[in-house]
């Protein structure tokens, strides 16, 4: 069988980064404001924390309709949905910052349109490229998100520093409003440049026959590791924001934006490299290994932050730790999607399952932390945990 190649891909790979990479800056230029609003809004850490999980809280709902979606009329209009929400509710924000209440309703807004993206990963992209070879794009795709992550949380507290915009209801307005500006943009590109799917498909593939949900659902869970994947998302996707606002609190300012920063730009390293490894090495080998470098450098990370160590060296040992927690959310993802069980048929409802378990973490966790482990070692302690179980669900995958 002759394997069909489109250069158009790598241009639709592009886009779908730009608007995941455009959603993870707005989203994630929240966590070194949470101790602003705090003081400014006279509101408990927990209730501060709820303007970065809420986005993840309407990924639980939007998830399963975006996987029906994509069934049945395919990813780039759930994409281009969910950019649209992306650009309506942070582009507006800048002109919301005097009340909780409204930055709220904008964290909202945006947040109805990031299932709509994110279940669309992995079946956009192996729309364009024949599904053995889809880990890699899937990588690229996921590594834009993080790398939005890292930039947000990094250049909020130094344009807020540089433009002396660090207080009162004016603190983040310019910030606010060039990343808005950016969602706008890349809504506009991918509604106008991306497509579909390709004339031909990339290889020969089955006649798809259209399954209901349920009988979807059960063909997914014909496989244990089903149950066993979108666990995994929880944790690591939770932990990642408890991370970055944890390390702001730890932080504040633009050490704290640095640092924060930086661990997210690895979080985006990890994602990208993940695919690599696992063709050369293969997925439980690199899974397990990153996990467990995930949990080494997280403990170093608590033992410098008890000392007097150099923030630079605390940065790169961030970075490290960033790249090894990321890594397998990527691979977990490509592995639901290529599991036994899952066809064109229910691609979009595996794809849901996973992202809105995934995304269960973000919703809860930064909520749950701050109220169960008010202390910096409790953090450290359960961020630690996390990462154990996290372990203990790759060890359990029998994966062919």
């Amino acid at each position: 069988m002759e394997t069909k190649v489109y250069s158009y891909r790598w241009v639709v790979v592009a886009l779908f980064w730009l608007v995941i990479f455009a959603y993870g800056a707005n989203w994630f230029a929240l966590s070194p404001m949470l101790k602003t609003y705090e003081t400014q809004f006279s509101i408990p850490n927990w209730e501060s924390h709820l303007l970065i999980s809420l986005i993840g809280m309407f990924v639980i709902f939007f998830a399963w309709p975006a996987g029906a979606l994509i069934d049945k009329r395919g990813p780039k209009l759930s994409i281009s949905i969910g950019a649209l929400f992306m650009a309506v509710g942070f582009g507006i924000r800048p002109w919301m910052l005097g009340s909780f209440t409204y930055l709220m309703i904008t964290s909202v807004i945006a947040g109805i349109g990031l299932a709509w993206i994110l279940v669309a990963i992995a079946p956009q992209m192996m729309r364009w490229f024949p599904a053995k070879h889809a880990g890699l794009p899937v990588g690229i795709a996921a590594s834009g998100l993080f790398l939005g992550f890292g930039t947000g949380s990094l250049a909020m507290p130094v344009i807020n520093t540089m433009l002396n915009e660090t207080n009162g209801i004016t603190a983040g307005h310019t910030a606010y409003l060039l990343f808005g500006i950016i969602s706008i943009i890349t809504f506009l590109l991918w509604a106008a440049f991306a497509k579909d799917h390709p004339a031909i498909p990339p290889e020969e593939r089955p006649i798809v026959t259209k399954m209901k949900f349920g009988e979807g659902m059960k063909s997914i869970f014909s496989q244990r590791n089903a149950y066993l994947y979108p666990f995994i998302g929880f944790f690591v996707v939770g932990t990642t924001l408890v991370i970055s606002a944890f390390t702001h609190s730890l932080y504040p300012g633009e050490k704290g934006g640095y640092i924060a920063g930086l661990l997210l730009y690895g979080c985006a390293f990890g994602a990208f490299i993940a695919p690599f490894a696992a063709k050369r090495l293969g997925v439980k080998k690199v899974t397990v290994s990153v996990i467990i470098g995930a949990l080494v450098f997280w403990l170093l990370f608590y033992a410098l932050n008890t000392g007097d160590a150099s923030w630079l060296l605390i940065t790169l040992v961030a970075f490290l730790f960033g790249v090894c927690l990321q890594a397998s959310w990527p691979l977990a993802l490509f592995c639901q999607e290529t599991e036994q069980g899952v066809t064109e048929a229910n691609v979009g409802i595996a794809a849901s399952l996973y992202i809105s378990i995934s995304n269960i973490g973000a919703a809860v966790l930064p909520v749950i932390f701050p109220i169960l482990f008010n202390t910096n070692a409790a953090t450290f302690i359960a961020v630690a945990v996390a990462i154990v179980l996290c372990l203990i669900l790759w060890l359990a995958i029998k994966r062919r």
